[in-house]
């Protein structure tokens, strides 16, 4: 026997499935090209707008409306009189949507929900209205010759009509507009192209003028270049004759003043090696020979200093040598005064031979050969020795040794006379 208790556990999960099966069949979601409406409880006045996401949608108490928002095409095909009385006959193709906005959703969901046909034919209504009054303002020739004029006016004038239906016009064009017994619009194109024709014949003739016209003012103006060419060709002649003859007058000036130039290069060339040389000779010759001179000069200053302090020295020398000899002298001569003549005589003759010898000496060194058996030349050379040494006493000491043999010579002659007597 079941118990009581798995059969409320069986019933409570059986009422929660049901439960939850009845949630997800109240639950909403869109499509692609599709939105809700959601009004009821919870959605405010007008409903909420639900595209591309889902909502639940509560029974009784609450109501979705499906809006299809895919574009649908509406075919136009009326008659309608132009404002020139011709009978035309317009076939055109609208595409048209309900807008993607919530705001055009809430507008077009309560009039057409999800039924198309109910867009197309008010679209269809609106737009044959809208067609036929916009051609009864126009005529049949500005209609053909300007189509997108139509197409224009009544795009412009629809749109607002649709926007307030919550409606969007895709695009909007006219297939084919035809007169009523299709005889307006042959008379209208031959005309048309008979006036082409025309314009096309009168631009040809307009145009063979122009190029006419621009030929000869093309030849006319290249016999204007061409004079203008000529003339400048001998203007430019003439310069270059005047040219020419100036430089044939300037170029003696010309000639002299390079002749000038050059000559100014030469000299400063020249100027510059006699610097060069100058330098050089100043390098090589004037500072090695004033070097040399002021070596010199010091050389002959030091050695005229040298003979100097010599001669100096040699002056001092002699000046004392010759106050000794002279003092020596005094006291000779002194000593001599004190002698009488036999004394002096003595004395000289004690270095007599001394004396001699000393002017014998330039001929000891002598090669002397005698020839034959005569010494006379050494007599006299030896007597002219001998009285060269007395006078050089004499000069010397004041003593004259022949005067003093002379005298000494008398003495003794009277003292022998004295004796005999």
């Amino acid at each position: 026997m079941i118990s009581p208790i798995v059969v409320g556990i069986v019933v409570a999960i059986i009422l929660i499935v049901l439960v939850v099966l009845l949630l997800l069949s109240r639950y909403r979601v869109p499509g692609a090209e599709e939105a809700f409406i959601v009004t009821g409880t919870g959605k405010g006045h007008q409903g909420k707008v639900y595209r591309g996401t889902g909502t639940f949608v509560l029974p009784v108490v609450q109501r979705a409306t499906r809006v299809q928002l895919s574009s649908i095409k509406a075919d136009l095909d009326t008659s309608t009189p132009a404002n020139d009385g011709i009978e035309l006959k317009v076939r055109g193709v609208a595409v048209v949507k309900v807008g993607d906005t919530p705001e055009a959703i809430l507008k077009a969901g309560p009039r057409f929900g999800d039924d198309l046909n109910r867009v197309n034919a008010l679209v269809t209504e609106q737009l044959s209205g809208e067609l036929r009054s916009i051609v009864g303002t126009m005529t049949a020739k500005s209609i053909l010759v300007d189509r997108q004029q139509l197409v224009d006016q009544v795009a412009q004038s629809i749109k607002e009509i649709l926007g307030n239906q919550g409606l969007l016009l895709d695009s909007f064009s006219i297939n084919d507009v035809q007169d009523s017994d299709g005889q307006y619009f042959s008379d209208l194109a031959a005309k048309e192209r008979s006036d082409q024709a025309a314009i096309a014949a009168q631009s040809r003739a307009e145009a063979h003028r122009v190029a006419e016209q621009s030929r000869i003012a093309n030849e006319q103006a290249i016999i204007e270049q061409q004079r203008e060419l000529d003339i400048e060709r001998e203007q430019a002649r003439q310069a270059t004759d005047r040219a020419a003859a100036e430089a044939d007058a300037v170029r003696p000036l010309v000639e002299a003043e390079r002749r000038r130039i050059q000559v100014e290069k030469d000299n400063e060339v020249a100027e510059q090696a006699a610097r060069l040389r100058d330098t050089q000779l100043d390098a090589e010759v004037r500072r090695p020979a004033e070097a040399e001179l002021y070596a010199a000069q010091q050389r002959a200053e030091a050695r005229r200093a040298e003979i100097v302090a010599e001669a100096s020295a040699r002056a001092e020398g002699i000046r004392i040598t010759g106050e000794a000899e002279a003092e020596a002298l005094e006291k000779r001569a002194a000593a001599l005064s004190k002698l009488d003549s036999v004394g002096q005589l003595e004395l000289v003759l004690g270095q007599l031979p001394s004396i001699v010898s000393a002017a014998a000496e330039p001929l000891k060194d002598s090669n002397i050969t005698l020839v034959g058996d005569s010494v006379d030349p050494l007599t006299r050379s030896a007597g002219a020795g001998l009285a060269s040494s007395l006078e050089l006493i004499r000069g010397t000491t004041g003593i004259d040794v022949a005067e003093l043999l002379s005298a000494l010579g008398s003495d003794k002659t009277s003292r022998n006379t004295g004796s005999g007597d």
